[in-house]
């Protein structure tokens, strides 16, 4: 195996790993079902007498190391090691999120209570503190390396991935002339996908080239690591979820509205709206996986790495076992979103919304989402919208989308515009979805 791909595999370093999707749908009064996803209390009173959705998929992925132009990556032949601009640091970061809505549904059950059921996958990728300088040096041909020294740090990598199913609730709480607030609860069922993770303390690792023989070059190293997996990657079967591996997931969620034309009951009723959300409040329980501690003290040499076919059987042939043990918690990602809504004139709307979030990515196993704030001007009709979002992401800076929503179909990216016409793109994120509107009598 090459040496790439176990030392990368060996500190946790796979980038192109967002925990936010639908940037700029998702804050569109007739989102529908992709709404309560990030607010339950937006089920209630909301512009659908329901909302039936038949698939919708959002993938969003940055990091602070590799910089891309897009354009340039689809001509195909791309290479990060040769073509990317780079920004190598001690503590490289990245994140990856997927997000598959299967059929699902809003409806009324009065003018005061709605409901909603859906079904979802998901999968999140985390990596922190990734020595990026290490990274450029394993990456290099043997012939081109030079003997050196890195402090690998405390890298930290996880991969989660579960099916949800999830049933919503909503009502009005108050309803009093220009005043209105409503609130919504989810409840999911979570079954286990694939959870891998990796974590070192105190790592580093010492590079001496051998010249003459440069397949007995040796790396030697220090530190320990904590290593896990669910799925026997070489085993040559699908990963599936376990229904015995599984949890319980809570969304709470509240919005306000300063109404100022409630007494016509048609249009957009609300001049200012403010909301607020925490959502993926639980656990999965993963009763078979297995947690391996290593001691790295120790050296390997390049013939070793080469030879490996399996990491982890690798780690088990070349270096102490301390400790074992069976069965891990993974957290969801845990988060706050606020969302702030400027009606300024019947169809155009300013949005502000921010995702923040609540689990450290540093912790071990720890699935987390990277903060964001995004600045959305809109256009808004029962029929088509459109929006421009603006995001500041945590990792990969400014990003700039578009997106729109005709009838049943909604498409957008919130990086779309970035990726056009920048060298160095950071980020990208895209969206699709199908859905069947039947509206309220009203706009």
């Amino acid at each position: 195996m090459k040496r790439t791909l176990l030392l990368c595999s060996f500190f946790g370093s796979f980038f192109y790993c967002q925990g936010q999707s639908y940037f700029g749908f998702r804050d569109d009064n007739y989102a529908g079902i992709q709404g309560v996803l990030f607010n339950p209390s937006a089920i209630v009173d909301s512009k659908f007498r329901s909302d039936i959705t038949i698939s919708s998929v959002s993938a969003t992925g940055q990091n602070d190391l590799y910089g891309v132009n897009i354009a340039d990556v689809f001509d195909g032949g791309y290479s990060l090691e040769t073509d990317a601009s780079k920004n190598f640091k001690t503590n490289n970061r990245g994140n990856l999120n997927i997000d598959i809505l299967g059929p699902s549904c809003m409806m009324n059950i009065t003018p005061e209570h709605s409901i909603g059921i859906f079904t979802r996958v998901r999968s999140v990728t985390n990596l922190t503190g990734i020595n990026g300088q290490l990274i450029d040096e394993v990456n290099k041909d043997v012939d081109a390396s030079n003997s050196f020294l890195f402090t690998g740090g405390n890298p930290n990598g996880v991969t989660n991935s579960w099916a949800e199913i999830g049933a919503s609730y909503g009502t009005i709480l108050v309803d009093e002339d220009v005043h209105f607030m409503k609130a919504g609860l989810t409840i999911k069922y979570l079954m286990a996908g694939v959870n891998n993770y990796i974590n070192g303390n105190n790592l580093s690792v010492a590079y001496e080239k051998d010249n003459v023989i440069p397949s007995q070059s040796e790396y030697l190293s220090t530190g320990t690591l904590k290593t896990a997996a669910s799925y026997d990657y070489n085993a040559g079967k699908d990963p599936k979820f376990d229904m015995s591996s599984a949890g319980v997931g809570i969304d709470l969620g509240f919005t306000y509205e300063y109404r100022t034309n409630c007494h016509t009951c048609i249009g957009n009723r609300y001049k200012l709206k403010a909301a607020a959300s925490i959502t993926d409040i639980g656990k999965l329980n993963y009763k078979n996986v297995i947690e391996n501690t290593y001691n790295l003290a120790g050296r390997v040499t390049q013939d070793d790495i080469d030879n490996a076919s399996d990491i982890f059987q690798f780690f088990n042939d070349h270096y102490t076992k301390v400790s074992s043990q069976k069965g891990v918690k993974a957290n969801l990602p845990t988060a706050l979103h606020t969302n702030f809504d400027w009606n300024i004139d019947n169809k155009f709307y300013l949005n502000l919304s921010g995702d923040f979030g609540l689990v450290d990515a540093k912790k071990i196993n720890g699935t987390a989402i990277a903060n964001s704030v995004t600045f959305t001007p809109r256009y808004e009709t029962r029929q088509f919208s459109f929006y421009i979002p603006l995001t500041y992401m945590e990792y990969s800076g400014t990003q700039i989308g578009t997106g729109f929503r005709a009838g049943p179909l909604f498409i957008g990216s919130g990086s779309l515009i970035s990726n056009l016409f920048s060298n160095n793109s950071k980020a990208s994120n895209v969206y699709v979805g199908l859905k069947i509107p039947i509206y309220q009598s009203y706009n």
